[in-house]
């Protein structure tokens, strides 16, 4: 029998209808992601290539669309890989929301977000490779950041690589160079190498372009592998001559003419790394008419489809974990809390140097020294970060005193000793450094007290109380976290043991740490 007109024209406009929903959850969810994500790029300077990926992924696509056809093998059933992606979407959206810079979940959901996509543009019959698809996304994964501790470990790596290199050449230039913890000391002026530190974003730059030359080029494994080995070796050569030609110009012209071209010189070798990569690509790269040699047998590519099943399954594996975590954090959030405790060091207090504050972008600080006589005194520096200034307080807490005052030749130790002082119902808590002890000795010459306070303890560096997984859970899902963060750097000096330090640590916070008026702030509470 034949169907009647009125049904079909109904049943297509669902199927539209639902096709275009899926759509826009589509870029829902890739908006989402894409925010989150950028939240690196902008406040992360060796992530800002990622701004440029996004683009380049199309311009990847568009590269391989000689690729897509028509009839497409099926390597493996498509719906299991849907069920999974969808099984760990929404978790992981519930998990990114409370801390978008949490970097395991950006993974996990961007992991995800790939599958959904691929699959999505394989059932609606877009047409597109699924080796196309692929190879983006390996690409598109290259904006994302590392994981906390490969990324430390590569930057330190490379900070003490360059400076030992450095110090060497400086050596046979005839300067009496002195490697001391990441900087370089020459006739007792100190040369910081701590600009080393951009070899990660030297690394990432040049990874992410090696990456992308390879996908465009078509380079088999073998050159893939020897393109990427290539940018890790432009990265530590480039840097070493960046910080070379840094020393050098520090040392021959001095700090002001450093300032001033301390910008155009590093520019300059990071532009000439990405030259290097670039050119051995191109270098490697097959004829364009080896490349499309097949394009004119592919099928000849069909319009758009639309299928109800399908369409409706993205639209629920993306559209459902969106909706659900904005409808439970915008019920759950509470009330941002507030410290009871603030720090006051008076009408004397110094401003910190600015040098400090362009590594740890704080939002307010100040510092102020005891003086009880020439051989011993006492330092605080006192520095804070705002709700909004979500990067730089999760920075802070990666700039332990034992490394970062290793830049200016002082050696401390992790004594690995938490110290608690009590106020107004608030505990703060210390981390204890001193210097390295003479053997036989019962006392050392200076100890560095390191505290840094939070008002969530999600994120509290030295909250370690013991809770079952749920109630971390509980915890960590009842609300977006507070990002709003104290810090002190507290420094005695002269000779002391870890109980009279402890006593003089004391003795500063009595002076210093005043109540906040009443009714400005309240604990927050945490499930027992």
């Amino acid at each position: 029998m034949k169907p009647q007109p009125g049904v079909m024209v109904s049943k297509n406009n669902i199927d539209r209808f639902i096709f275009w929903a899926a759509v826009i959850s589509l870029l829902w969810a890739g908006g989402s992601l894409f925010f989150r994500i950028s939240l690196w790029w902008n406040e992360a300077s060796y992530y800002t290539h990622g701004w440029a990926v996004p683009l380049l992924t199309l311009v990847l696509l568009v590269n391989r669309s000689p690729d897509w056809s028509v009839q497409q093998d099926r390597v493996f059933n498509p719906w299991i890989v849907i069920g999974v992606s969808l099984f760990i979407f929404l978790p992981a959206r519930m998990i990114a929301e409370p801390d978008p810079f949490w970097r395991i979940p950006l993974w996990i959901e961007t992991l995800s977000f790939c599958f959904i996509t691929g699959f999505f543009l394989y059932y609606s019959k877009l047409r597109i490779a699924w080796q196309a698809w692929a190879l983006t996304s390996l690409y598109l994964f290259t904006s994302l950041p590392w994981p906390a501790g490969l990324e430390t470990k590569v930057v330190h790596g490379l900070t003490q690589l360059v400076s030992q290199f450095t110090a060497e050449c400086l050596l046979l230039l005839g300067y009496p160079a002195v490697l001391s913890q990441g900087a370089i000391l020459v006739d007792q002026e100190m040369i910081s190498i701590n600009q080393a530190c951009s070899g990660i974003r030297s690394l990432q730059n040049l990874l992410s372009l090696s990456v992308f030359l390879s996908i465009y080029f078509r380079f088999d494994w073998a050159r893939f592998v020897f393109v990427v080995f290539i940018a890790g070796i432009s990265t530590l050569f480039f840097n070493f001559l960046r910080a070379l030609t840094l020393s050098y110009v520090s040392l021959e012209y001095g700090s002001v003419k450093l300032s001033e071209w301390h910008d155009f010189i590093g520019n300059s070798f990071v532009i000439l790394s990405m030259g290097a990569v670039g050119l051995v690509a191109w270098l490697l790269r097959t004829s364009s008419a080896n490349i499309n040699k097949d394009a004119d047998t592919l099928a000849e590519r069909t319009g758009l489809k639309y299928k109800r099943a399908t369409s409706f399954a993205f639209l629920f594996a993306l559209g459902m974990p969106h909706l659900f975590t904005f409808v439970w954090f915008s019920l759950l959030v509470p009330k941002p809390p507030g410290f009871l405790w603030e720090v006051d060091l008076g009408s004397s207090a110094e401003p910190i140097e600015t040098g400090i504050h362009d590594v740890l972008q704080f939002d307010y600080g100040a510092k102020y020294k005891f003086l009880e006589n020439p051989g011993k005194w006492a330092e605080v520096i006192h520095f804070g970060y705002h709700q909004d200034s979500a990067a730089a307080s999760l920075c802070s807490r990666n700039h332990p005193p034992d490394h970062c005052m290793g830049y200016t030749g002082i050696e401390i130790v992790d004594s690995r000793a938490e110290i608690t002082y009590f106020h107004n119902g608030s505990s703060l808590i210390f981390r204890h450094y001193a210097s390295p002890s003479i053997p036989g000795a019962s006392s050392t010459g200076l100890h560095v007290f390191w505290g840094s306070f939070s008002l969530d303890s999600r994120i509290d560096s030295f909250d370690f109380t013991h809770s079952s997984l749920f109630e971390k859970a509980q915890w960590f899902l009842s609300g977006k976290l507070s990002y709003e963060r104290k810090v002190l750097l507290i420094t005695i000096s002269g000779t002391h043991s870890p109980k009279q330090a402890k006593e003089k640590l004391f003795s500063v916070l009595d002076k210093i740490v005043k109540p906040v008026a009443k009714g400005l702030s309240f604990t927050p509470v945490r499930p027992a």
